[in-house]
C-alpha cells in the first residue's frame, strides 16, 4: 500500500486523461471538488473525465474543473450504463476513485476502467482493483483532510476551498425569482432550508424551526425566506403553515438556479444536506445543526459557516432552541444592517 508523503511516479505533463470516480450524493460532489481542482492544476495538459452518481447530474454542470462528465444510473438502465463502459474502456493514464469506502458500483467501474495507475482509500474488499492504496479514513477525519491526502500521493497543489460556479442564465433566473418574491431590502436576509425530510437524525426539528423564525422575526429587523427543495415542497409549507407570520417561500428550483439564489442571501439557516456545501461553495454564510458526526466530518470549513453542534454523535435533533437563538444572534451581529428590536 502506498502511504503518504510518498508521491506516485507520474510526470504531470505526459498525462493526458484523468479519470475521477465518485459515486455519492450532491453534497459529496460538491465537497469533492478541492480534489477535482487538484486534478486539473496538478495534470494541466490533462482532460480531467467525472464519473458520478446520475442524481448529481446538476451539480456536476456547476463544476469548473471537469472536461467531460458520465453517468452512472441504477441497473434499470442497462443501455445508459453500456454508454459508461464503453467511455471507461477508453485509455487513461490515471483513475483516481474518491469513494471512501467499499461500494459495488465503484469496484465495477473501476474493473472496467482503462488505466495503468488506479489510486484510491484502502477498501475492505477487492483490493486489487487499484494499483495504489492510501490509508482508509479516521472516524473523525474530515472530508477535505482526506482529500487533502489523495493529492499528497500524487503531488497535486491542494486548496482546501469547495467551488461551483453558476451560469448567466440561472443568475438572471435568481434574480427575477428575488424580485418577484420579496421588496426592497430592509436588514439582512436569511433563508431558512429545514429539508434532509429523509434523514431523521440529520434533520433539526420542524417546531424547532418554526420557534427560531418566530424569534428572529419578533426581535430582529431581519427578512426571513424559506426554500423548498425538489419533492420537498408539501413539508415545507407545512413548517410555515405552523408560524403566525407570513414568510414568502422559494419553490424548487433548478441547482445552479438555487446556488444563485444563495449567492443574493445575507446567511443560509439549514440542515445538514447537500445545500449546506452549495451554499459554502458559492460564498455565502451558513448557520447549520450538527450531530457529532457532521460538525467533525462535513463541517464547510470556514469561520463564515457557524451553527450549533448537538453532543450526540449521531443526531443533531437535542440542540435547543435557546442555544440556536443565541448562536444566530452573534452569527448575524456581524452584518452591520442587523439590528435587535428588543
Amino acid at each position: 500500500m502506498l502511504k503518504c508523503p510518498t508521491v506516485l511516479p507520474l510526470k504531470p505533463d505526459a498525462v493526458r486523461r484523468v479519470t475521477s470516480l465518485y459515486l455519492g450524493r450532491v453534497g459529496d460532489l460538491v465537497v469533492s471538488t478541492p480534489m477535482l481542482r487538484s486534478l486539473k492544476l496538478g495534470f494541466p495538459r490533462a482532460s480531467l473525465r467525472l464519473v458520478t452518481s446520475a442524481p448529481c447530474r446538476e451539480a456536476a454542470a456547476l463544476i469548473p474543473f471537469a472536461d467531460e462528465t458520465w453517468l452512472a444510473y441504477r441497473a434499470s438502465h442497462p443501455v445508459k450504463n453500456l454508454a459508461l463502459a464503453r467511455a471507461l474502456r477508453e485509455p487513461a493514464d490515471l483513475l483516481v476513485d474518491l469513494n471512501a469506502s467499499f461500494s459495488r458500483s465503484a469496484a465495477a467501474l473501476t474493473a472496467l476502467a482503462s488505466a495503468p495507475v488506479k489510486l484510491s482509500f484502502e477498501k475492505s474488499k477487492l483490493r486489487r482493483l487499484h494499483t495504489h492504496r492510501i490509508a482508509a479514513p479516521g472516524e473523525r477525519e474530515h472530508m477535505l483532510d482526506r482529500f487533502a491526502r489523495l493529492a499528497e500521493a500524487l503531488g497535486t497543489p491542494y486548496e482546501p476551498r469547495t467551488e461551483l460556479r453558476t451560469t448567466e442564465l440561472d443568475e438572471r433566473n435568481a434574480e427575477q425569482i428575488m424580485n418577484r418574491t420579496l421588496g426592497p431590502k430592509s436588514g439582512p436576509r436569511v433563508l431558512f432550508h429545514p429539508g434532509n425530510f429523509k434523514k431523521f437524525d440529520n434533520r433539526w426539528p420542524e417546531e424547532k424551526f418554526q420557534r427560531l423564525t418566530e424569534l428572529i422575526l419578533s426581535r430582529t429587523n431581519a427578512e426571513v425566506i424559506f426554500l423548498a427543495g425538489p419533492g420537498e415542497e408539501a413539508q415545507v409549507r407545512a413548517v410555515l403553515s405552523g408560524i403566525p407570520l407570513k414568510i414568502p417561500l422559494l419553490p424548487p428550483s433548478a441547482l445552479g438556479v438555487t446556488a444563485a439564489l444563495f449567492k443574493r442571501v445575507d446567511l443560509c439557516v439549514l440542515n445538514i444536506t447537500g445545500t449546506t456545501h452549495v451554499a459554502a461553495a458559492v460564498g455565502t454564510p451558513t448557520f447549520g445543526f450538527y450531530s457529532g458526526y457532521t460538525d467533525a466530518v462535513w463541517r464547510p470549513r470556514d469561520p463564515r459557516h457557524g451553527g450549533c453542534v448537538s453532543r450526540d454523535w449521531e443526531s443533531c435533533r437535542s440542540i435547543p432552541v435557546e442555544e440556536a437563538w443565541n448562536g444566530l444572534l452573534k452569527a448575524l451581529s456581524g452584518f452591520t444592517n442587523f439590528k435587535v428590536k428588543y
